[in-house]
């Protein structure tokens, strides 16, 4: 467990440096900008991340974090439906509230966005497998319906797929709604996606 002193550094640093993306744009994150602006030394910015962008990334992640906590611990599975849609509400409105940011990390070729949060929504899943609520089959012979079944593919992993499918999916029309018109509406885009996502995923 950090000590105090630790824990005040880290949230310092990543004030700061969610502040300078915000303002500034990716290009501005440097060790010595977000030193600088956070009042510590470089030296101590090295004991929280490796880079710039892994830091603001480590920001950003303690609210995604604190929502999966809030919402996603121990579900029990008739209640994963409100549950997956209150988490998932949660997450728009933090990317609604760090607008700026996410659009620039979608402008770094989109790699840095997809990657970023789709790794968040995946990890949810896979909580969510873990603890028994989400019960993924693996998925049915071709033309089988639209119900995951119980009759595996020869060397795919139905589930991960599916996760994974569901994960980029969803972060692909974050990236659409970052740039649409202001201002955006979490629960119009999270009633969109209940329509897009397949019947057999359980936010709709």
């Amino acid at each position: 467990m950090p000590d105090a002193r630790t824990l005040r550094s880290r949230a310092r640093l990543h004030v700061a440096v969610l502040a300078l993306a915000e303002e500034h744009g990716l290009e501005a994150l440097t060790v010595t900008a977000i030193a600088d602006r956070a009042g510590v030394h470089r030296s101590t910015f090295y004991d929280h991340a490796a880079t710039p962008i892994q830091l603001l990334q480590a920001a950003l992640a303690v609210e995604l974090d604190a929502l999966r906590e809030q919402y996603l611990t121990d579900v029990a599975p008739e209640r994963l439906r409100q549950a997956l849609r209150d988490v998932t509400l949660g997450v728009l409105r933090h990317v609604d509230e760090h607008a700026a940011i996410y659009r620039h990390l979608d402008d770094a070729d989109g790699v840095a966005l997809q990657t970023f949060l789709s790794a968040h929504f995946q990890e949810s899943s896979r909580l969510l497998r873990r603890s028994g609520a989400l019960e993924l089959g693996l998925l049915g012979p071709a033309g089988g319906g639209s119900t995951p079944g119980s009759s595996p593919r020869e060397g795919v992993d139905a589930a991960e797929t599916a996760i994974r499918f569901i994960a980029d999916g969803v972060v692909g029309a974050i990236a659409v709604w970052l740039r649409g018109p202001e201002p955006r509406d979490p629960e119009a885009l999270l009633a969109l996606l209940a329509q897009l996502l397949p019947p057999w995923w359980p936010l709709g």
